[in-house]
């Protein structure tokens, strides 16, 4: 439907075609209903009165899925029970799921303000059933709650059922309509819709089945059913019942699923329209509250008017409806962890946001966040992780308006110097001001192309990390023809090929087992123990299933010889979650294989190493023995990372862990942080919130749920864009019972108490970019090797500054001595040297003021050696000219142990006669001039000795110091001479200016 067409329809608030009998339905429905009302009367409706469990809405972006890139329906966080691969923790659920819709399949992003229903954020109340109840009891509950609790006219309802599909040969669903007969509904408010209204399915593949829609007619009670699913803004599907029951298999076939389930949708927005006898969901009090803030915040712009299409000339009131709608779901979505910088949808809604917010509703900064407070108030008793996490939604909010100012200063810069042509269309209100988007931009005004092909997109998204939706925008800010679809077609192709290289390079030789080996048994690298003496790892009885040699299979690998083999079970840790596999051995009766690293390759854990004593036979026997004292270190350091990561987040609020590496001999944590940089200051106070969790010797619990029980959890870490297992999730936790908790999913060997710790110091922090710092750590023995390094070090200043006093005469000793201390704070994370980080700071810090102090000596001392130079250069220095008129040309030798030399106060000794100083330091050459009034002439002054002579030599430039006369005074600006160069030049400069003055003065 037209947007004006749209427009009038909500001022008209009535059907045209049915004029003469349509009714407001405001007469019906109690219009001052709250939405916070609404909400509960669902949830208390299903958990009250029908005995569903509540679960809690999951995070918008799916944990355990990596097919959608956000939360799009209620179903998603039980999409594993659906699969069959995991047990329900309950028989019937409901809940309200948060469901962002900007990407994949469901995309409502560029369709958001052109219309009044449409949102990237929504509420989605549902209810499900894992065989507890099936399609008579769904359909009873429903029409119950919406007839007789919401106390909806039935003459306002029409509801659906699945028609059949001959390809699918599944017949019509006339249990469906039986039921709604049962229930009282006539015939012509029941009815049919084919495979695209009214077959629900997951995915290409997976569990689907029919499902029955309960659509609701906004202003008339007379019968429209010939209108459903026709796309009219005043006859909408407010609930889908799903029946899945089916499973669609690889092949495109059905068959039917051993279980039955209920998956019901009920939109809160299109409820909520409903109820209080709106049609756009921006007159509901869901939203109203938000274009209220923004007009109480930015008074001097008209009020929202509910203006669309052309009647909303300005796009003013599209503007409100785009930026109360992203609001909410930039609140959502920061609220459950998700970072902009990891997530790019995200981040190009905020920087709609900030463009907005300067552009139409003209506030420069802080208008976002200001916005989300009120977000935040108004759905924060709800979704508490949103009041939980504020700093966190704040810090980030100005963490990206300030680099979007900063990109957008420079873009705009860039976008000056670009001769655009013809086809560019001046609207670049959205523009996504990355460096990488404006290159794009470039290279396509370069190379003029009628269309972006999907060979071209592709070479945009492989370049420059365009992603599907900054191309679809360049195209059309260069009035270029673009399918996306071609992009998806081309990018297909390239998976396909790097998939059948991956699988040619890494796992051609297990094409081979064809299924006849089973996958290696790895559960006992959990199994260890600690006792009064220690952790044990006990040793494991094996068999050797496969060996491999030259990415052959073969019966024996002779001793001497390297080679790796496949047992049927192991203790050793494969590496995954960034730390490093175990070492140790596999002992056979008459040798042993020494293993160095450990593969997972399709489940298989592949031991490789090398062979000392008799060969390894197929089918042998070995004790698997584990490197003790390698795996308690990783143990150590990885439960470390786990207390780091929580310490930097309980002191910043707002960070994202981007990776982690984790090894015998130390840990290294990258982290976003987005607000202020970490300083020493924090490196200490993290030290010391980790020392003292050490202390507290605090038991490492670990949980093992499913992703149905990770949702769960509250206070957790999730990284962003981590893809976790559906079952068998191990929960780490650390939990102080005070104020500090570390909580996050980790496959990982960790410590059983943190006491086991021993001690721990943060010895390294490098900045990788503009909000990520890279910190590296050591624990127990190697941290009490960096402290007892730092006393050594202390020790030996201290004793190196009690000899100072007597030692400022000699300053070239001092400097070296402070650079050998320096050189002792330089050092690898591998290196027996290492420092803690604090330390190392406070050190240098010391060093440099002895340094200081020094120098500032031997300034005055140098400062003495020119006077003393000067000096005694009037006595053997000055020369006469063949007039026997006295000057002096001198090279200032003292210069050298200087880092500037004055020159002025060389002159400053003889101003009775012409001078010429020149001196030399830190491989630069200046020289200066000065000529007494009396000798200046039109043939000698200063300038024309300087010029003539020393600055021609040099090859630089002269000039007089501002505010005096060229002819007496005059400076050579400083040039840059190689040492192997210096004496052959001064030489020559020597001697002209000696020529020079003897001939002219």
């Amino acid at each position: 439907m037209a947007q004006n067409t749209y427009a009038k329809l909500l001022l008209i608030n009535r059907c045209s075609r049915y004029s003469s009998f349509c009714r407001r339905i405001s007469k019906y429905i109690h219009k001052d209903i709250s939405s916070k009302n609404i909400r509960q009367q669902f949830l208390d409706y299903f958990i009250k009165e029908k005995n569903h469990a509540f679960v809690k809405s999951s995070p918008v972006v799916p944990f355990c899925d990596s097919t959608v890139p956000f939360v799009n329906a209620g179903m998603n966080q039980f999409k594993g029970i659906f699969l069959g691969t995991q047990v329900p923790h309950f028989m019937k659920v409901a809940n309200s799921q948060k469901c962002i819709r900007i990407g994949g399949k469901h995309n409502d992003l560029n369709i958001v303000g052109k219309d009044g229903y449409h949102h990237t954020f929504f509420e989605m109340m549902g209810n499900w059933s894992f065989g507890s109840y099936f399609k008579k009891e769904a359909c009873e509950m429903a029409w119950e709650l919406l007839t007789k609790v919401y106390k909806i006219p039935p003459n306002r309802l029409y509801v659906t059922y699945f028609g059949g599909d001959n390809k699918l040969n599944i017949g019509p669903d006339f249990e469906t309509k039986d039921i709604w007969k049962s229930i009282g509904l006539l015939d012509n408010r029941i009815l049919p819709f084919g495979i695209k209204d009214n077959f629900w399915e997951m995915g290409a593949s997976g569990p689907c089945g029919p499902c029955s829609e309960i659509h609701f007619d906004h202003i008339c009670d007379t019968n429209r059913g010939n209108l459903v699913n026709k796309g009219l803004h005043d006859l909408t599907e407010i609930w889908n019942l799903v029946f899945i029951e089916y499973n669609r298999c690889a092949d495109g076939s059905i068959e039917a699923l051993p279980k039955k389930h209920i998956d019901t949708g009920l939109g809160l927005e299109r409820l909520t329209c409903a109820l209080q006898g709106k049609l756009s969901s921006y007159d509901t009090d869901l939203f109203d509250y938000l274009i209220t803030a923004i007009h109480k915040n930015c008074n001097n712009i008209p009020k929202y008017s509910g203006k669309f299409g052309e009647e909303d000339w300005n796009n003013i009131d599209t503007s409100y409806r785009i930026l109360s709608d992203h609001i909410r779901m930039i609140v959502a979505s920061l609220a459950d962890g998700i970072i902009p910088e990891e997530n790019q949808k995200l981040r190009r809604v905020l920087r709609r946001c900030f463009s907005l917010s300067q552009n139409v509703f003209f506030k420069e900064s802080g208008f976002v966040k200001e916005l989300s407070n009120y977000v935040v108030e108004h759905m924060g008793e709800v979704y508490p992780e949103m009041e939980q996490n504020i700093k966190q939604i704040h810090s980030i909010i100005d963490f990206e308006e300030d680099v979007y100012k900063l990109l957008k200063e420079a873009a705009e810069k860039e976008l000056k110097k670009i001769s655009f042509s013809n086809k560019f269309r001046e609207n670049t209100d959205f523009v996504d001001f990355t460096p990488s988007f404006i290159l794009a931009m470039k290279e396509l005004q370069n190379t003029q192309p009628n269309e972006i092909t999907g060979d071209l997109a592709f070479r945009l998204y492989d370049t420059y990390g365009l992603d599907s939706d900054s191309i679809q925008q360049l195209s059309e800010i260069l009035n270029m023809s673009y399918n996306p679809e071609n992009l998806v077609i081309k990018m297909n192709k390239v998976r396909a090929k790097s998939r059948e290289e991956h699988h040619i390079q890494f796992n051609k030789i297990f094409d081979s087992l064809n299924g006849d080996l089973n996958k290696t048994d790895d559960t006992e690298k959990y199994s260890y123990r600690r006792n009064e003496s220690g952790y044990i790892f006990p040793e494991l009885s094996a068999k050797v299933l496969k060996i491999i040699d030259n990415d052959q299979f073969i019966s024996k690998a002779h001793g001497g010889s390297s080679c790796s083999v496949i047992l049927d079970k192991t203790n050793f840790y494969c590496e995954a979650g960034g730390q490093q596999s175990d070492r140790g051995a596999l002992i056979f009766p008459n040798g042993a294989l020494r293993i160095e690293s450990v593969l997972n390759i399709n489940d298989y854990i592949v031991h490789r190493g090398y062979i000392e004593g008799e060969d390894v036979i197929l089918g042998s026997e070995c004790k698997v023995v584990v490197d003790r004292n390698s795996r308690l270190s990783c143990m150590q350091n990885h439960t470390s990372t786990h207390l780091l990561n929580a310490a930097v987040k309980k002191i910043k609020n707002a960070i994202c862990q981007k990776s982690s590496k984790v090894t015998d001999r130390y840990l290294n944590l990258d982290v976003a942080i987005f607000g202020t940089k970490l300083t020493i200051n924090d490196i200490k106070q993290i030290d010391d919130i980790i020392q003292k969790i050490i202390k507290k010797k605090i038991d490492v619990q670990v949980n093992i749920t499913d992703s149905q029980g990770l949702y769960s959890y509250k206070n957790i870490t999730l990284i962003p864009g981590e893809v976790y297992p559906d079952q068998n999730i191990r929960i780490i936790e650390i939990d102080d019972g005070d104020n500090f908790i570390a909580r996050e999913p980790c496959c990982g060997t960790h410590i059983l108490n943190t006491g086991d710790i021993e001690d721990f110091c943060i010895v390294s922090m490098k900045s990788l970019g503009r909000s990520t710092v890279s910190l590296h750590a050591v624990t127990g023995t190697r941290a009490k090797l960096a402290r007892q390094n730092a006393q050594e070090l202390y020790d030996d200043i201290n004793v190196f500054k009690k000899t100072l006093s007597d030692n400022l005469d000699k300053p070239d000793v001092l400097d070296m001595a402070v650079y050998s201390l320096k050189q002792r704070l330089k050092f690898d994370i591998n290196d027996q040297s290492i420092l803690p980080l604090v330390a190392k700071s406070e050190i240098l810090d010391e060093l440099n003021s002895i340094s200081k102090r020094i120098k500032d000596t031997g300034k005055d001392n140098l400062k003495n050696f020119i006077d003393l130079e000067m000096q005694e250069a009037l006595k053997t220095g000055i020369a006469l000219t063949k007039t026997n008129k006295k000057y002096m040309v001198h090279y200032l030798r003292s210069s050298t142990m200087l880092e500037s030399a004055p020159l002025q106060r060389a002159t400053k000794v003889c101003p009775d006669i012409p001078v010429l100083i020149i001196a030399y330091s830190d491989n630069m050459v200046k020289a200066r001039c000065c000529v007494p009034k009396e000798f200046s002439n039109e043939k000698f002054n200063a300038e024309k000795w300087m010029k003539s002579t020393v600055a021609s030599v040099f090859n630089s430039k002269v000039s007089a110091p501002k505010g005096q006369d060229g002819a007496l005074v005059c400076n050579m600006k400083a040039r840059k001479v190689h040492a192997q160069h210096w004496d052959t030049l001064l030489s020559e400069s020597l001697q002209i200016a000696t020529e020079f003055v003897n001939d002219n003065l």
